[in-house]
């Protein structure tokens, strides 16, 4: 014959072991939440080099960069599934990122000048990622300059992605810097480009 407290020694049991399950998935939540997954840094674009040489340089045209800024509501740092934020400028905020891989490109293309009395500003009105398939880059940035009212562009730059949070965020960290060449090529391929210069 059972005890009267046998019942509510195993139920007493059961809780523990629960609390003790409990705990530890929320432990581990809370330490993959601590995760931080940065980007590679930027490499200049050959295709947009060119692409700049040939829309300015040709005409001896020079530009200097004014501040790329961020709208409103626009999230620097998005979090990626339970591995907490991608930091896409690692060392740096998004806009100076952005600006110096501009900057980069119109050097190599020898018509940045700084001083130059054509000044091209620039504002991320939209910078969103998914890591689900189909996984995709998705930035929206407006150019204006101090003699045209510029124009707005937009890259979708897909990218694989993986089933495990850690794989699929460390591509999506990876994919950043090929989505900005992507949005600079944009940019440069305009119509308006070559109105941003005298």
């Amino acid at each position: 014959m059972q005890s009267a407290a046998g019942p509510d020694l195993l139920q007493r049991e059961r809780s523990v072991k629960y609390t003790s399950i409990g705990a530890l998935v929320a432990a581990t939540l809370f330490l993959a939440g601590c995760e931080t997954t940065n980007s590679i840094p930027y490499k200049a674009s050959t295709a947009n080099v060119i692409t700049i040489q040939q829309t300015l340089q040709s005409s001896g045209k020079k530009v200097t960069l004014g501040d790329i800024k961020l709208a409103a509501g626009v999230e620097e740092n998005p979090l990626c599934r339970l591995m907490g934020p991608v930091k896409v400028a690692p060392g740096k905020s998004l806009p100076q990122y952005i600006k110096e891989a501009f900057q980069e490109e119109l050097f190599m293309a020898q018509v940045y000048q700084p001083g130059a009395k054509n000044v091209i500003e620039g504002q991320l009105e939209a910078l969103s990622f998914s890591s689900m398939s189909p996984a995709s880059w998705n930035i929206t940035m407006s150019v204006k300059s101090n003699v045209s009212a510029g124009y707005t562009v937009t890259a979708r730059y897909p990218f694989d992605t993986s089933f495990s949070a850690y794989s699929a965020c460390k591509n999506v960290a990876d994919a950043f810097a090929p989505a900005v060449q992507d949005l600079l090529k944009q940019v440069v391929n305009h119509p308006g480009f070559s109105a941003l210069a005298q």
